[in-house]
């Protein structure tokens, strides 16, 4: 069984197109297990008051952050990754027999689907449920 029983992680997903339509900019950057979000407005005053960057941005650290936001970028989470750093350990643990759970939460719209269930195709594009679900049928 793994040693830790529970790990925390979070994803930054494409923007939808919704977001595309209405030219969005993203405000979250991830650095290894550190995500940042940006606070546009105290930024904005910033510029006028002088510097207050301590409050322009807001570090949280995660066992585990992933950038899924343009596939294009280096540091690029797919949903391999993801199934590979959080969905193995739940299997081998069930296999074990251990109970097991993965759980997804967020306000609606903030990607809980995309890193649950993914896209049929392509095979690539398949969320953690799919994938788990394979390997007990492999």
């Amino acid at each position: 069984m793994s040693t830790k029983s529970v790990k925390v992680a979070v994803r930054v997903r494409p923007f939808s197109q919704r977001e595309l339509d209405m030219d969005a900019v993203p405000i979250i950057e991830i650095e290894g297990k550190k995500t940042r979000i940006h606070n546009t407005k105290v930024h904005s005053v910033s510029k006028l008051e002088g510097d207050v960057s301590r409050e322009a941005y807001k570090d949280f650290t995660f066992d585990y952050s992933y950038w899924s936001f343009n596939t294009e970028d280096s540091h690029f989470a797919s949903q391999e990754q993801v199934f590979q750093d959080l969905g193995t350990d739940v299997v081998r643990n069930a296999f074990e027999g251990y109970n097991a759970c993965v759980f997804a939460y967020g306000q609606t719209g903030s990607g809980k689907t995309h890193t649950m269930m993914g896209a049929q195709t392509p095979p690539s594009a398949q969320g953690l449920i799919p994938r788990i679900c394979m390997v007990g049928k492999a």
